[in-house]
């Protein structure tokens, strides 16, 4: 799917408000003029609704996170003469004065991009934020905020090198993940000790972002000698992993860990998971007996099971682009572990400065087989897909990551999308009924363009503005083909096109159907 970073979320304010101001200033391409050929009916949309039940919170003091209830296509927000777009009821404004007191206004928008009256809310980022959180962590945070965020001793990366960037967020930047898939292994275990207050034996604790749609985050908590393996779809045995994605939150726990029947009161979440461009705090919180998710503080989900290793090794891993702020670790204290795994995928060296060398070789049936080395092996033969893993000294830094380059701000979105359907419910590739209507439906996923134009075999039949008072939002717009203006047994071709409002090369999607 092709993906576009268009005005919008994290960083990019200013993008928002220059396409916002073109528009009503007069810099931009013409208004598009409606139009609708013959055999065409337009699916009137409803004037957007005022939001309703502002919410405000603070993950950092310098920031603020404001949510309400509504069902609009997307959002307008305006606070201290900025203006952004946002495809969903929440949204973060960083780099604002501690103690400022912010005034915002929300207005939904509709497909056509009608807004709605305001709804406005008032908070200081100071009153509301909480630096109790990483309290019961082991050491400091891991703030992920500069080109080393990354560093060698603490973490490894599985990822294609331009896979990860920095994102502008605020006065500072933060890691942005733009590929199919990136793992990062923490060196840090996480040793469980005696219940504290709130009855953990050990947490972990990320603060992160969706990118788009299908962004999907998960915490494993590996036990040995699983953080030395690749990354793969299974769930290895003793792992128990929280689970993020923008439907919600869960935990997932290998079947075989002992069931304890433990029940945990859920908290009141409107929203449980993950938000595009805004950072949520999740914590992974380990109990004797269960293990329990909460998203800000509120408990989202748990699995009342009991985790039988005494250390366990964190691993994030981000499917579909993200945004990684901070993470850290709670229970007993733990050395960082320098680590470095290589494959043997040919033969390889066993390194002067390393205490401790070993061989990890995935078996089948779930299964691992570690052999230790002499250091004085020197080299290892070929043996894939075994993995030479290298222990060395605290004070030794192993490869340096690579250096994360900056990119510029802005959600993530994906491309438009066609759907056709008979009104009797047929669905392409079988052939439409040659009667009747069909409904085409046209979804917009982008932020800030002013139309989209409609084409049947290469003839425009639909020209529709979505700029009405300000940028176009993403959105579904649906038009039912009269079956008598289209050929019998033939195959029909739709092209829909999204105009974006600087006047760019529109971005096009394209379907075919065949009718009976």
């Amino acid at each position: 799917m092709d993906r576009r970073t268009l005005a919008g979320g994290l960083g990019g304010l200013a993008l928002v408000v220059a396409a916002v101001v073109a528009l009503r200033t007069g810099d931009a391409p013409a208004s598009l003029r409606r139009e609708v050929a013959d055999g065409v009916e337009v699916v009137a949309l409803q004037d957007p609704t005022t939001p309703a039940n502002p919410r405000a919170r603070a993950l950092d003091v310098d920031a603020l996170q404001i949510s309400w209830n509504g069902s609009a296509s997307a959002y307008e927000v305006r606070w201290n003469g900025n203006e952004q777009l946002v495809p969903g009821p929440e949204v973060e404004l960083p780099g604002l004065d501690p103690d400022e007191r912010v005034e915002v206004a929300i207005r939904a928008v509709s497909a056509t991009g009608r807004r709605s009256e305001p709804l406005t809310i008032t908070a200081t980022p100071e009153d509301l934020y909480d630096d109790r959180w990483d309290d019961q962590l082991v050491g400091q945070a891991d703030r992920f905020d500069g080109p080393e965020a990354l560093d060698p001793r603490k973490w490894r990366v599985e990822a294609e090198p331009e896979c990860l960037g920095l994102r502008p967020f605020g006065q500072g930047s933060r890691i942005d993940v733009d590929c199919p898939m990136a793992a990062f292994q923490s060196n840090t275990p996480i040793r469980f000790g005696v219940p504290s207050a709130d009855g953990a034996t050990g947490r972990a604790i990320i603060s992160v972002a969706g990118a788009v749609e299908s962004s999907h985050v998960r915490l494993t908590m590996l036990p040995d000698p699983w953080q030395y393996l690749k990354e793969n779809d299974a769930q290895p045995r003793g792992a128990v992993s929280l689970d993020i994605t923008t439907q919600g939150t869960r935990i997932v726990a290998d079947p075989d860990l002992p069931r304890t029947g433990k029940q945990v009161q859920l908290g009141d979440a409107p929203m449980t998971g993950l938000v595009a461009g805004v950072r949520h705090r999740w914590e992974m919180r380990v109990l004797p007996d269960a293990v329990v998710a909460l998203r800000d503080g509120v408990v989202v989900a748990y699995e009342p099971v009991a985790i039988t290793a005494p250390v366990v090794h964190p691993r994030i891993r981000i499917d579909g682009g993200g945004f990684l702020d901070a993470f850290g670790v709670g229970g007993v204290p733990e050395r960082v572990v320098p680590t470095e795994v290589i494959s043997l995928a040919r033969d390889a060296e066993v390194p002067q400065d390393a205490v401790a060398a070993k061989v990890v070789t995935p078996e089948p049936g779930n299964r691992v087989r570690v052999t230790d080395l002499a250091l004085t092996a020197g080299r290892v033969a070929a043996a894939p897909p075994a993995q030479l893993v290298v222990i060395r000294k605290p004070e030794s830094r192993p490869r340096a990551l690579p250096r994360l380059a900056g990119r510029a701000g802005g959600i993530k979105t994906g491309g438009p999308r066609l759907h056709v359907m008979h009104e009797d419910g047929a669905k392409p590739p079988q052939p439409l009924p040659g009667r009747g209507r069909v409904l085409v439906t046209a979804e917009i996923n982008a932020i800030g363009h002013r139309g989209i134009e409609l084409e049947l075999d290469g003839r425009r039949i639909v020209a529709m503005p979505t700029n009405e008072q300000g940028a176009g939002v993403p959105g579904r717009h649906e038009f039912w083909l009269d079956t008598r203006t289209l050929a019998p047994r033939s195959h029909a071709r739709l092209k829909l096109s999204v105009l974006p409002a600087d006047g760019g090369e529109p971005v096009t999607t394209e379907t075919v159907f065949e009718l009976g």
